[in-house]
């Protein structure tokens, strides 16, 4: 599970993280203090994708601003953002905000300073909450929502052999077709997890058309040989037979 902490105070990414570690959780936590950081994770695919965001809403952090531009991003992509993850639970000062918060979605609106036992109470409801929605999200077919100039298309995952990074470009290689749009590899290496595979900074792959590879490069099943980076090599090899004994 991974949560994230966004709040320009330090004093409060301490006291969120603090009661957090205390439950015994299974997670990851990361803190943010500014806005610009915690966006690239869904803009750019920089970092881990949260399942559990704390927001702050102060003179420095628009955590109302914040989850809008989230929503945003879920709807273009047309994912759920109601009952979805990341579940968001607004931690502020401000009374005033609460309307906002649930227009967008929120999980829960945590007035501070809170008392723990509150607070301990609203996160195992999240942790819950996580778990109902973690195998729904696993089960949803896979499509890749491509925009390219006007034209707006679905392209299933399992049609993808392989991606290329190009510029500020990325090219679908599909069967008998490409498919060049803006984008950045590193959102859809986050977006095709876990039956893709980043084995070169320019190269993610559809395991499913793996035909064999080496320590230096990975033919696909369309004929097309990609190099594989040395970094990569034994993380692939641990991720294509774990992939492999799934399909057995």
């Amino acid at each position: 599970m991974n949560i994230a902490i966004c709040d320009e105070e330090e004093t409060i990414r301490f006291a969120i993280r603090n009661l957090i570690e205390k439950q015994n959780i299974d997670c990851q936590i990361t803190e943010f203090s500014s806005d610009k950081e915690l966006v690239q994770i869904w803009e750019y695919g920089i970092g881990e994708f949260p399942d559990l965001l704390f927001l702050g809403i102060t003179k420095g952090i628009d955590g109302i601003g914040i989850a809008k531009r989230l929503r945003d991003w879920m709807e273009e992509r047309q994912k759920a953002v109601w009952g979805s993850l990341p579940l968001l639970i607004f931690v502020t000062a401000y009374t005033e905000y609460m309307a906002e918060a649930f227009a967008v979605h929120a999980f829960q609106y945590v007035l501070y300073p809170f008392q723990e036992t509150l607070l301990e109470s609203v996160l195992a409801q999240a942790v819950r909450e996580y778990h109902y929605l973690k195998p729904m999200k696993q089960a949803e077919p896979k499509e890749l929502l491509v925009r390219n100039k006007t034209i707006l298309r679905k392209v299933p995952t399992d049609d993808i052999y392989y991606v290329e990074s190009s510029n500020r470009k990325v090219i679908l290689y599909l069967f008998k077709e490409k498919i060049e749009y803006y984008d950045k590899i590193g959102v859809l290496e986050r977006e095709l997890y876990p039956g893709f595979f980043r084995i070169h900074k320019g190269y993610l792959v559809n395991m499913k058309y793996v035909e064999r590879y080496d320590r230096t490069e990975l033919r696909m099943k369309n004929g097309k040989s990609l190099l594989i980076s040395k970094y990569k090599y034994q993380e692939f090899v641990k991720a294509y037979l774990d992939y492999m004994a799934k399909e057995l």
